[in-house]
């Protein structure tokens, strides 16, 4: 009976001292330690393109209101939360046909946050040209890219005003190879009305075919749309059928063929994950030292010491002696203490009788 006191106060003093250390173990985490070790990185340019296209509502499996713009922030965003710690990003928007570096490239865990709230404020306010010219932009992208030792990720829906199907490829191929990345494809298949957005991003209204001759993309129509009485009547009448500028839809083709002349990658962005997980190519990542999180580390050896307490303390419950165990092992059966207490009870009987 000593003995078995003595190793239940083992086990429960083994356990507490677990859940002790355990504890203990789960202190540093609250500083959030990092240790230089060799492993993957990446160090990629984020272009988000910014155009007026950008802001139809078709993404696939989105929201009623999510743009093709917000369904790149959000892309962008889940990519960053992929990425290792040591990996360096930067962000830039493309409009026209140039590409503006926002900052210059940073680590990405240390200055999550900040990125973050950088990308999440991305407006198609911010672009500074109506048309767009996708083989422009990725050709200055990739020269923003190569001079800052980065890779390519370009998110646009590669629609183009005036819209284009095949690109010059002979700048693209005097480029291929010097940049690896990826071009992401934003947008449904079906051609989409470019929507007008008041101050507080709302629709007012639709980019029309008449718009779009009077933005100078069809030199041919334009004095048939100056001497037209009703414009909306014109249009009706199908003498500006050939005008597709003022509607919108994901240029694929478009951009597997501009991915392929420049060395790039395509992925289409059905949902945030899966352009995060393209992203995170083995055959793009850089193998060098950096500062790792290891929070991880502290916080599973702290989860191994209480799972160990816990079992310590379930094995010394299932070891306590029960009452029926103790008399058998002090020679006491119940056969004997009732033979014992059977004079007592009737001794008691015979007193209380009248």
């Amino acid at each position: 009976m000593k003995r078995v006191r003595q190793w239940l106060q083992i086990a429960v003093s083994q356990a507490v001292g677990a859940f002790a250390l355990a504890a203990v173990l789960l202190l540093p985490v609250f500083f959030s330690p990092h240790w230089l070790l060799p492993g993957a990185t990446y160090s990629y340019l984020f272009v988000i393109d910014v155009s007026e296209s950008m802001n139809v509502r078709d993404p696939p499996n989105g929201r009623p209101d999510e743009s093709r713009l917000d369904r790149a922030k959000d892309s962008v965003i889940a990519s960053l939360a992929a990425l290792p710690c040591g990996s360096q990003v930067a962000i830039a928007l493309f409009a026209g046909s140039d590409t503006l570096v926002l900052f210059e490239p940073m680590e990405v865990c240390r200055h999550y946050p900040a990125i973050e709230e950088v990308v999440r404020g991305i407006d198609w306010r911010m672009a500074w040209d109506g048309d767009s010219r996708v083989e422009s932009a990725v050709l200055a992208a990739l020269h923003e890219a190569g001079q800052r030792g980065l890779d390519l990720i370009f998110l646009s829906d590669g629609d183009e005003a005036p819209h284009a199907f095949v690109p010059h490829m002979a700048d693209l191929l005097a480029v291929q190879g010097k940049v690896k990345g990826w071009l992401v494809g934003v947008g449904g298949p079906q051609p989409q009305p470019i929507p007008r957005l008041d101050a507080d991003n709302r629709i007012v209204g639709y980019w029309t075919a008449v718009d779009a001759v009077r933005e100078g993309f069809y030199p041919n129509l334009a004095e048939l749309v100056k001497q037209a009485a009703s414009p909306a009547e014109l249009e009706r009448s199908g003498a500006l059928d050939e005008v597709q500028e003022h509607r919108s839809a994901l240029n694929e083709e478009y951009l597997k063929l501009i991915g392929a002349s420049a060395g790039l990658g395509y992925v289409t962005a059905d949902s945030p994950q899966r352009v995060a997980s393209a992203i995170a190519d083995p055959g793009i990542a850089r193998h060098e030292k950096a500062e790792r999180d290891m929070r991880i580390v502290f916080g599973f050896a702290a989860a191994l010491l209480v799972a160990l307490g816990w079992v310590q303390g379930r094995v010394a419950e299932s070891r306590e002696p029960r009452a029926e165990e103790r008399m058998m092992r002090s020679g006491a059966t119940p056969d004997s203490r009732h033979a014992v207490l059977g004079p007592q009870r009737s001794a008691l009987a015979s007193f209380t009788q009248p």
